[in-house]
């Protein structure tokens, strides 16, 4: 079994970490055949769990880690630290299990709880109100989630202790700092990743989404360093996460970006995905209605790009090195673009192929949560099509190696809580999810070097009242790695 761990970092990476888990959450409850391995992505809820005794259970929870500020898991309440079955348990990395428990929930309700001091058991909403129905109601990620943690998997993140007076997490550094004081106070990857690490039979790689910028970028940064350290050879995808588009950022959260992508490339992470807020929506034809002032609404077209990519891997058509191998020509190329052309519909006899060719597609019809602009798919490095339910294979398997796209047949099941962002033709049937078909296009591209050169300019010395806390020689190192990523991407 090649298991894959998903760590998610921040608000706006688990309002699109919530919409993905629902996302495939609809996908197995629409397996009818069981052509999906679960255990993949989730595991058992209720593995052991520090020394307690292991309760056997049919039902399956992500096997996830999320981190971020108490305050954001506001909607959910303790059930009492009952496990899901009627039975109590202590998922507090210390021991004294009650007393623990009740330290921990007195410093929950102050929000004043750190990483590895604290007792998240699993959570209910308090609201019992269909979720997604009314978006006016929507105030925290937990409002529309739609699963059963795991216990170890809801983890917060305070900047009280090792941050700044007010505990504030503004800023790639101060996430940063954050992280190396709890690390050296009671070393992270020795807590819950280890018991979700140890569960596994072979770790496939790492799925990350993160905060674009801000304390959480950092935070995970450093958290990864951690990771990469431990598995050098596993692959690490990151989506970074942005409610924003990339190029409506102002110019401190632009250098706070530069920072983190940079970063990124310095660690080695195998490959980095930019989910920001679309670009070039005017465009006619397009089938997506989304409003950009939305982050609900961003962040679950964000999340649909992260669900059509790892269904891949639900599905055992690919696994991971599969992917990056394909996308980033076997690590040449760190930073792919994610393109979905939602409700895109080709017809049978190359109908389609006869009116266009499939780089007028991408053009017209694919849309892209970045800056990149992608012209024609005979400029790209590499490039993985994957096909939920819109026959675009029939286009590009001419053309195109075998490797280089997936037809996984079934269209995109969309969850209750899932915003109607989605237009063109949805099928539905009797007690059937309603869904919708999807294509999408994971590349590596001279596109990117726009974006690469702005964030390069981010680490100018007059952007230097961004950069006060950073040492020369660092930013120096910083601006070598984005220097040397866009020498390889001008020559695409």
């Amino acid at each position: 079994m090649k298991e894959v761990i998903t760590l998610q970092f921040g608000e706006q990476a688990n309002y699109a970490g919530t919409h993905y888990w629902n996302l495939m959450q609809a996908a197995m409850s629409e397996d009818a055949d069981a052509s999906l391995v679960p255990e993949t992505l989730y595991c058992e809820q209720n593995a052991q769990l520090d020394g307690a005794p292991t309760c056997k259970t049919q039902s399956l929870a992500p096997r996830l880690l999320v981190y971020d500020k108490a305050g954001n898991y506001a909607s959910w309440e303790d059930n009492g630290g009952n496990d899901g079955n009627g039975n109590g348990n202590d998922s507090s990395h210390g021991s004294g299990g009650d007393k623990a428990a009740q330290s921990a929930e007195a410093t929950w309700n102050d929000q004043e709880i750190e990483v590895h001091a604290q007792q998240q058991q699993q959570r209910r909403r308090r609201s019992t109100s269909s979720p997604g129905t009314d978006e006016s109601t929507i105030r925290y990620w937990t409002d529309f989630s739609d699963l059963r943690y795991h216990p170890r998997t809801l983890n917060s993140v305070s900047g009280l202790e090792f941050g700044s007076s007010l505990g504030e997490m503004n800023t790639f550094i101060e996430g940063q700092r954050v992280f190396e004081g709890e690390d050296s106070r009671d070393e992270v990857l020795e807590g819950r990743f280890r018991e979700f690490a140890e569960e596994c039979d072979l770790i496939q790689g790492f799925q990350v989404l993160a905060d674009a910028c801000g304390g959480f970028a950092g935070y995970a940064s450093a958290y990864l360093q951690r990771v990469r350290e431990e598995y050098p050879k596993s692959p690490i995808v990151l989506y970074n996460v942005c409610a924003d588009r990339a190029d409506g950022v102002g110019a401190a959260r632009q250098t706070d970006i530069a920072v983190a992508v940079a970063t990124a490339l310095g660690q080695e992470v195998s490959m980095s995905v930019p989910l920001f807020a679309p670009s070039g929506m005017g465009r006619p034809g397009l089938g997506v209605d989304l409003d950009l002032g939305s982050q609900f609404q961003t962040s679950a077209f964000a999340a649909a790009h992260t669900a059509q990519w790892s269904y891949s891997l639900l599905a055992r058509t690919k696994t991971m090195d599969d992917v990056v191998d394909q996308v980033t020509r076997q690590g040449c190329y760190r930073i792919a673009e994610s393109l979905l052309a939602p409700g895109l519909e080709i017809g049978g006899g190359g109908s389609m192929a006869e009116r266009r060719s499939v780089s007028e597609l991408v053009r017209s019809r694919f849309i892209v949560c970045s800056s990149a602009r992608v012209d024609s798919i005979e400029s790209l490095a590499g490039q993985l099509f994957v096909d939920r339910g819109t026959a675009v294979t029939r286009l590009v398997a001419d053309m195109l190696p075998r490797s280089a796209y997936i037809d996984n047949g079934r269209a995109v099941a969309l969850p209750r809580a899932f915003p109607p962002i989605f237009g063109g033709p949805k099928r539905t049937e009797p007690g059937r999810l309603a869904s919708v078909g999807v294509a999408g296009l994971l590349c590596s591209t001279s596109g990117s070097e726009a974006g690469l050169q702005r964030l390069h300019g981010a680490l100018k010395p007059e952007q230097s009242k961004y950069l006060k806390d950073y040492e020369r020689d660092d930013i120096r190192e910083l601006r070598y790695a984005l220097d040397s990523c866009i020498d390889r991407y001008s020559s695409i």
